[in-house]
Order: C-alpha cells, then structure tokens, then sequence
C-alpha cells in the first residue's frame, strides 16, 4: 500500500512511502514558506501544494493515488506554554491538509508524537540534547533517517521537517492511529491487514 505523511508546521515536511519497498525508498521534503508569510498566506499555499503533490503522485506510475495518509496529531495541552504562532502554524497547515485530502478522498488519521516516537525509536529511548540541555528530538530524527539510508533535503534546517514525516510514514500501521471519521474506517483496516511481516512486533506494540 501507498502512505503519505505530514508533519504539519509553517515548513510542513511530507513523505511518500510504498509499504512493500526498502525504507530507504521513502520520498520526502518540505513545503516552505517565506519568513513573512502571514497565516493566511501559509493555509493557502499549503494547501495549494499538498493538492500539486497528490495530482503529481497520481500522474506517476509507481506510485499512483495513495491509501492512506498520516498527521502528526495537534493538541491544545500546550496552550500558555508556547508562543500563539507556535500553535497556529501546526493547526492551520493541519486544517489545510486535512480539507486537501477530504477533496481528494484520501483517508486519514492522526498519531501524537508521543505514540509515534516510541514505535519509532523503540521504549525506553532517550534522544540527544542540544545546547540548551533540551531533548534534541529533531537531530534524532535526521540521524535515524540517515541511517536507514533515505535521502533527505540538503538544508539542514529544513531536513528535520521531512525526518519525522518519514518517521510517520514508517509508523502507519501503529494501532493507535486515530482514524477521524467513520467512512475512513475501512481503509484503515486495509493498511492493518497489509502489515509487512518484517514490522513485527514494532508496530503491533505501540497501543
């Protein structure tokens, strides 16, 4: 099956994953936006690119329209603890997605970075810190990206966006995908049923 997978921000990373393929196969990149770009702008443009990226899968012959598509999952815990853009960018890129993949009749769910990362890097994992003493978990991202040998943007700055939407795209089939609507249900249970033998236990554990 075809997985396509967002980490939704001002700079939106995407990744396109075949189930059947090496991971090191995984498409990825970024939706970048200007420095200035206001929020209006950056939900248009968004999605104007998540609905050119679709149509360009679908016009190529490996790979097709997707299955399925996954959302790192936004919360409002966080509300008082970060600055308002902080918390607008990630809802509005995930609104303007969400409506994309609604036009496109593409189902979806949702997995919070907290389920994602322990069926990503394993119970227990403890990513490096930065220079400020804070958990480095976009540098763990790109090294673990890297490791699995998949091509990710040049920028440094940049590549973390697209590292953890191929993160997503790996952790697909976790079982506590948060699927939103009853008419996505089915798909869902395709991806479930499609599960490669080689994620064994990775996938099946993370409730």
């Amino acid at each position: 099956m075809k997985v396509i997978a967002f980490d939704p921000s001002k700079t939106t990373g995407w990744a396109w994953r075949d189930c059947d393929r090496d991971h090191s196969a995984i498409r990825c990149g970024v939706f970048q936006m200007p420095d200035k770009a206001d929020h209006y702008y950056t939900a248009d443009q968004i999605g104007q690119k998540v609905k050119n990226f679709i149509r360009d899968l679908m016009a190529d012959k490996d790979a097709g329209k997707p299955d399925f598509a996954v959302l790192e999952e936004q919360s409002l815990a966080k509300i008082g603890n970060t600055s308002a853009d902080a918390m607008i960018y990630p809802w509005l890129a995930t609104s303007a997605i969400v409506a994309t993949l609604a036009n496109f009749g593409i189902p979806y769910g949702t997995l919070p970075a907290s389920t994602w990362r322990v069926a990503f890097y394993g119970k227990g994992y403890k990513p490096p810190v930065d220079s400020k003493g804070k958990k480095d978990w976009k540098s763990a991202a790109i090294t673990a990206c890297e490791q699995m040998n998949i091509t990710l943007p040049p920028q440094k700055t940049l590549a973390h966006n697209a590292a953890e939407a191929c993160a997503l795209a790996i952790c697909c089939q976790v079982k506590a995908m948060k699927v939103h609507a009853g008419r996505y249900q089915p798909a869902w249970m395709a991806l479930q049923m499609a599960r490669n033998v080689r994620s064994g236990d990775l996938f099946g554990s993370a409730a």
